[in-house]
């Protein structure tokens, strides 16, 4: 059976409405509303031994409703959790893309301003010509849960902003769902920090290239979960093999090893997937459910969630 909290936040995901046989209760009202629109009164609580009086000339019971299909539960950890080593940011032979060896020293030991400085700088491959934008980041250090994405789209090369647009609107309403807010509870990155462009797939050497930047900002956010959203930030940090589905990091809680430390990670879709492929976003309510109880466990509160009874 659905409750009233599950009902709201598929809603929030734009996944409603969810229809429900006659016979079946709506999680959106309580028992009293429900008898007083179906005209009966209510039940009494079974503390007190009564019951409602039986309706003149009630109906036969109709047959037994069929059980309404849900998403399986997912559970938070597996034992034992996966402890797959981080992407090696290792030299790919493929033309103008490369990490000057001195200049991957010394991102090693800048802090965050002067992270941002030489990333949006950077020049250490063919896509410096094309971008309007790097995409740094969003957020600054302090919040515990770390968001990764893949690569900026032409939105997020204009603004230079992660995650705008539809699949950012998309984003946002997940996090919502979970009383996250974006700016204020988590931090935003991608793999990439130019635009691949025509929107293709990143290249390896690029992900080797980036991954420099992308381990430092980890490093110096210290985060306690990462949110990794589709299968280029599944390579870089949790082993997915390139060409493999995503599908095998999903429900499981792995283990990212960036700077000797250990962080929880929980793989997801995409939101630019999921708008393509609605039908998969009850799995990616799963792996919310799943990133709840990550955080809670690793001691991020979450938001109270303000109840409207109007």
């Amino acid at each position: 059976m659905f409750d009233r909290e599950t009902v709201r936040i598929w809603n929030a995901m734009d996944m409603g409405p969810i229809w429900l046989l006659r016979e079946t209760p709506d999680p959106a009202f309580d028992e009293f509303t429900q008898a007083r629109l179906a005209g009966a009164a209510p039940a009494a609580s079974a503390s007190s031994g009564e019951s409602a009086p039986q309706q003149r000339g009630a109906a036969a019971p109709a047959a037994p409703a069929r059980p309404i299909a849900r998403a399986a539960a997912v559970s938070p950890v597996q034992a034992p959790a996966s402890r797959n080593q981080p992407y090696a940011a290792k030299p790919v032979p493929v033309a103008g893309v490369s990490m000057p060896p001195e200049l991957a020293e010394r991102i090693r030991s800048l802090d965050w301003a002067g992270l941002r400085e030489t990333a949006l700088g950077c020049a250490c491959c063919p896509m410096k010509a094309s971008r309007h934008n790097v995409v740094f980041a969003e957020g600054e250090p302090g919040p515990k849960l770390v968001i990764v994405g893949e690569a900026p789209g032409s939105e997020e090369d204009l603004q230079g902003i992660p995650f705008v647009g539809k699949s950012g609107q998309l984003l946002t309403s997940m996090l919502e769902s979970l009383s996250i807010v974006r700016r204020e509870d988590c931090v935003i990155l991608n793999v990439l920090k130019c635009r691949p462009p025509g929107n293709r797939n990143p290249e390896p050497a690029e992900i080797a290239c980036c991954t420099h930047y992308l381990m430092r900002q980890i490093e110096l956010l210290e985060p306690k979960v990462l949110f990794l959203m589709g299968r280029f930030a599944s390579q870089a940090l949790i082993g997915l093999q390139p060409g493999a589905p995503l599908g095998r990091m999903r429900g499981r809680v792995h283990e990212a090893n960036v700077g000797g430390r250990t962080i929880p990670a929980v793989a997801t879709y995409h939101p630019s997937y999921l708008l393509r492929s609605p039908d998969q976003k009850a799995r990616a309510w799963e792996d919310l459910c799943l990133l709840r109880r990550v955080m809670r466990d690793a001691g991020i509160s979450l938001r109270t969630k303000e109840k409207h009874w109007d």
